[in-house]
């Protein structure tokens, strides 16, 4: 990355913007704050003129079912001032439309419901008016539930003060009305009501037909003139959305560049008429970037290299990887790597899938997580199920080493972890592969270090040189000793790999500040820095101890894995050889959730904690260019 400053009129400050920031491959930062030791900066501050057109336009295109999309605008002269003029015209339109469409429906919708009612009593070839206005009886129309139509009517046939009128029945509802005295109104209703009446009302006022029929021919005709007219409305909106698409596509591409420009703003600074544009480039090109920039009159461009700034670190812009990017969430969840790390994408995915096949062996098993990974990812897109994928392959491969399928160890040879002197055998190998691995955590430590010109850090941190003589060196003497029965732990071995690289870790702050010739570089209190430097020494050891024998988990969950499996089979045994077929595939699945999980789990553990704390510090900022992806509505995504 390179730093680039553009300074130009202040006037120009729009050009600047559109051709030298907008979808380039520039990082904007606060000229306000980095300038701000060296000029006195003021932001531009004024109200954005295009946010609402903006959300105008937005909200028109959704009201047409018009997806955000981009439309080549570079060769029109648009004004804010007419686009203004056509949204609001069109949404006047659209509202009016609109609320017309709801009216509409709304009266489909209620005269649906009192036709439905009123079909149950066109029976009833009389005066509805007179039946409402009866002074003498109370008259209501509703429906009895069949189960209790048959004892309700004993009710009433036994009664001279009611009488119930049928005019219809379904399956479920017997349909009518009851006239009863208006002295035993109030009884008759209570009986009605424990045997399920549902009262059904029926507005007719201002209604000038007089029958059942009369008023629902009328109700259906009106219904029929909304629907038809609902149907115009949605031509007649279909014909906007066909007629007017590309202009307002067209429109909202220049109001959505025209405002992310605009916003742009608030990172530039001025002063003395003059704008000032801070932000980070790729290094290769920003020569030919700068002479870009300065072929503008009254521009200038400035150039600073990230080795020359102190406090403002660059951005990381990680290269592109297949295996790299399946494992990349992983890395963000621990943090981007800092400028001029070592990337460890390549170094996570390789350790994560294979640390995941030794601890999940098994062919038949893997196969069956690396196709439902494979589903995640191509029917959801889940980024989880392409690592999935991957480890389902690891551990087939591991499987066929095992000659485990679906925890049967008979099918294929192998190495059987749970047979003879095996399980011990394992256990050693995980610990060997933990070395191995914190070892070169400890290499790439050491290449960090040299790369951010850290002495400390590259030559005497625990992780660094001196570390790594004596972890290495201890651990391949131990592994000699033991293989070979010779003596390797000399007095001279001893001085050379363990003696002299602790002395390094112990005095390394004081050694550091000697080394880049710093005049107070003893320590204030000699007794603070015995204490200290013991207890950082003793914390060290007990490190390089407990994150070696962590990998441990890794020999554990492989035995563990074929101790499962070996329970599903007896418990699922039979009769003689045979085994229950569902208690097999119900333990198969249980095993490989269950241990799919914890595996991925506790591989990501040691990763983050045993290797990634080594050498990786994290705490990188994204490289996030201002490209305006016009498919998403809001403010500029970076990509």
């Amino acid at each position: 990355m390179a730093m680039v400053t553009i300074s130009g009129p202040e006037k120009m400050v729009e050009t600047a913007i559109k051709k030298l920031v907008l979808n380039r491959q520039f990082h904007p930062e606060s000229a306000v704050r980095i300038l701000a030791g060296a000029k006195a900066l003021s932001p531009f501050d004024a109200v954005n003129p295009y946010a609402d057109p903006l959300a105008s336009a937005l909200d028109l295109a959704k009201m047409l079912d018009i997806a955000p999309d981009y439309r080549d605008f570079s060769g029109s002269e648009y004004s804010l001032k007419d686009i203004s003029a056509f949204l609001e015209a069109l949404s006047a339109k659209l509202a009016g439309l609109r609320g017309e469409r709801e009216t509409d429906a709304l009266l489909v919708k209620n005269n649906a419901i009192l036709a439905d009612q009123l079909s149950h009593f066109s029976s009833f070839n009389v005066e509805l008016h007179d039946l409402f206005a009866m002074k003498y009886l109370k008259f209501h129309f509703g429906r009895l539930p069949a189960e209790t139509y048959r004892d309700c009517m004993k009710i009433i046939d036994g009664r001279p003060d009611v009488y119930f009128v049928t005019s219809g029945q379904d399956d479920r509802w017997y349909y009518g009305a009851y006239f009863a005295l208006l002295d035993t109104a109030v009884k008759i209703e209570a009986i009605f009501s424990s045997m399920g009446f549902e009262r059904m009302r029926i507005d007719v006022n201002g209604s000038a037909e007089s029958t059942a029929n009369e008023l629902l021919a009328r109700l259906n005709a009106e219904r029929a003139d909304a629907e038809t007219r609902i149907g115009e409305i949605d031509a007649e909106l279909a014909g906007i959305r066909n007629g007017q698409s590309e202009t307002l596509l067209s429109y909202y591409s220049w109001l959505r560049f025209e405002n992310d420009a605009f916003e742009m703003l608030s990172c530039v600074g001025r002063r003395h008429g003059r704008f000032h544009i801070v932000g980070w480039i790729p290094k290769n090109g920003s020569e030919d970037y700068a002479r870009e920039c300065e072929a503008y009159d009254g521009f200038a461009c400035f150039l600073t290299h990230p080795g020359e700034l102190c406090e403002n670190q660059p951005p990381v812009k990680l290269k592109k990887g297949l295996l790299s990017a399946i494992y990349q969430p992983y890395l963000e969840m621990y943090g981007l790597p800092a400028y001029g790390e070592i990337d460890p994408r390549l170094f996570l995915a390789l350790t994560y899938t294979f640390i995941f096949g030794i601890m999940f062996g098994d062919v038949g098993q893997g196969l069956v997580l690396g196709l439902a990974g494979g589903l995640l990812w191509k029917l959801k897109k889940l980024w989880l199920g392409r690592i999935v994928a991957l480890c389902g392959m690891s551990a087939m491969v591991f499987g066929f080493v095992y000659g485990s399928v679906f925890g049967n160890e008979r099918l294929l040879p192998g190495f059987k972890v749970l047979e003879g002197d095996n399980t011990m055998k394992m256990l050693i190998a995980a610990i060997a592969i933990g070395v191995a691995l914190i070892s070169v955590c400890m290499i790439m430590n050491i290449i960090n270090g040299i790369r951010q010109k850290d002495v400390r850090k590259a030559v005497l941190s625990p992780n660094g040189l001196a570390g790594a003589v004596m972890y290495i060196g201890i651990a391949a003497g131990a592994a000699v000793q033991l293989t070979t029965g010779r003596r390797v732990f000399s007095s001279v071995y001893i001085i050379l790999i363990a003696v002299v690289p602790l002395f390094l870790i112990f005095a390394s702050a004081p050694l550091t500040k000697l080394i880049k010739g710093e005049k107070d570089w003893l320590p204030e209190s000699l007794v603070m820095f015995f204490v200290e430097g013991f207890f950082e020494l003793f914390e060290t050891l007990l490190a390089y101890v407990s994150n070696t024998i962590s990998f441990l988990r890794v020999g554990a969950y492989a035995i563990s894995h074929a101790g499962m499996m070996m329970v599903v089979y007896l418990l699922s045994s039979g009769s003689g050889d045979g085994y229950n077929i569902i208690g097999l595939i119900f333990g198969n699945l249980l095993v490989t959730g269950l241990e799919t999980l914890l595996v991925c789990i506790q591989v990501l553990r040691l990763e983050y904690y045993e290797l990634f704390g080594r050498f990786y510090a994290g705490g990188g900022v994204k490289f996030s260019p201002k490209i305006i992806d016009y498919r998403v509505a809001g403010s500029p995504a970076a990509r």
